[in-house]
């Protein structure tokens, strides 16, 4: 008797099944709505404007991840155009190099899936693909994380457009400090001869890049450098205080 009514419960059930699919459909476009308005209002989101344009500009920009994890969160601005749409950023360790990078990805992300966006304002340009090569582990065990890095670097290379946003953290740090720089500069140099780049943030402690000037002068290649703080000239870690700012490096030949 049990089986025989639940059999005629589902019989009755399937008979209602385009209507079961749309409300759940509705409902779970409900839920992630009031799940972003929620979270936009919460940690004051503004709406991002969103352009045909290949531009980015986003005026102190936050993590929105980082930020709930730190008493303060130093905010930064990001301004890509025509000009100056490879951003390559140093600084020493724990300067917020990879942070930076990784909040204007989600930005842009955010504001792509029709969320408000972690920012005092921001303009978007339409991008078709977010390329990373951040050292994840997470494609296969099997494969070292340069390994990892050469084959992200290498789909963004064949497949990046002037609309794709490319990140970049560390490239050629898993190997030898020669080849390293050698596969960064060739990586810049290849975006650079692009006749509109995609708009690139590449963080790197190789400086050698710009001393042996392995990297063409261009007007599309722009340098920044996270901000410290070193009292009195010091040269000890333990006396430098991380400001978390991203300012313009004047001093590279690239942003002459």
């Amino acid at each position: 008797m049990e089986r025989a009514i639940i059999r005629d419960l589902v019989c009755r059930v399937l008979q209602f099944i385009p209507q079961l699919t749309k409300a759940v459909n509705f409902a779970a476009e409900l839920d992630c709505i009031l799940s972003l308005a929620t979270v936009a209002h919460q940690n004051n989101y503004v709406r991002p404007i969103l352009t045909e344009d290949s531009i980015l500009e986003i005026h102190n920009g936050r993590h929105a991840l980082q930020e709930m994890t730190v008493d303060t969160f130093i905010p930064n601005d990001t301004k890509i155009r025509d000009a100056g749409r490879i951003n390559i950023i140093t600084g020493p360790n724990y300067s917020g190099k990879s942070i930076y990078i990784k909040q204007v990805a989600l930005i842009v992300f955010l504001a792509h899936i029709g969320s408000f966006v972690p920012a005092d304002s921001a303009i978007v340009g339409l991008t078709d693909r977010i390329f990373c090569a951040m050292g994840s582990k997470s494609m296969t065990t099997e494969q070292s994380t340069f390994m990892i890095d050469l084959h992200q670097v290498g789909t963004m290379l064949r497949h990046a457009t002037s609309r794709s946003l490319c990140l970049l953290d560390e490239f050629g740090k898993g190997t030898l400090t020669e080849d390293g720089i050698g596969l960064l500069g060739g990586t810049i140099s290849h975006f650079a001869n692009y006749g509109s780049p995609p708009k690139v943030l590449l963080s790197t402690h190789l400086t050698e890049i710009f001393t042996e000037n392995y990297l063409p002068q261009c007007e599309h290649i722009k340098c920044y450098a996270m901000s410290v703080l070193n009292p009195d000239g010091q040269t000890s870690n333990e006396d430098i205080t991380f400001l978390y700012r991203s300012a313009l490096c004047t001093a590279c030949w690239c942003s002459k």
